[in-house]
């Protein structure tokens, strides 16, 4: 599986990073949004996950870009604190496939990276 995530977290890119070499998941870490559609859509991306804590992040244009080239089914994991519920609804509202909290993602982790 082909994983791009986009976290500027490094302690989320270090559990990612260490969850997918279990599973057997190629990472792609990306630390800033701009390269992440191109990313994705060039290394045919099964997932992108995307930290909502992400500094700048315009989730919208992020999500549109990434879905407006049909050729391609990335599907697009968001997730963030469960106390920012304006971020997690802004998400649902952009068309992430999956909205998560924090928690969530950490615990259902093997089975996103895993397929």
């Amino acid at each position: 599986m082909k994983v791009v995530l986009l976290s500027s977290d490094l302690m989320v890119v270090s559990r990612v990073q260490g969850t997918a070499a279990r599973t057997g998941a190629a990472v792609r870490a990306l630390s800033n949004a701009s390269p992440a559609i191109e990313t994705c859509l060039n290394e045919q991306a099964d997932v992108l996950i995307v930290d909502l804590a992400t500094p700048s992040l315009d989730l919208e244009t992020l999500v549109n870009g990434l879905k407006a080239d049909a050729t391609h089914s990335t599907r697009i994991v968001a997730f963030g604190p469960h106390v920012h519920e304006d971020r997690l609804e802004a998400a649902r509202e952009a068309g992430c496939d999956v909205v998560m909290s924090r928690g969530r993602f950490f615990a259902e982790m093997d089975s996103i990276l895993g397929g």
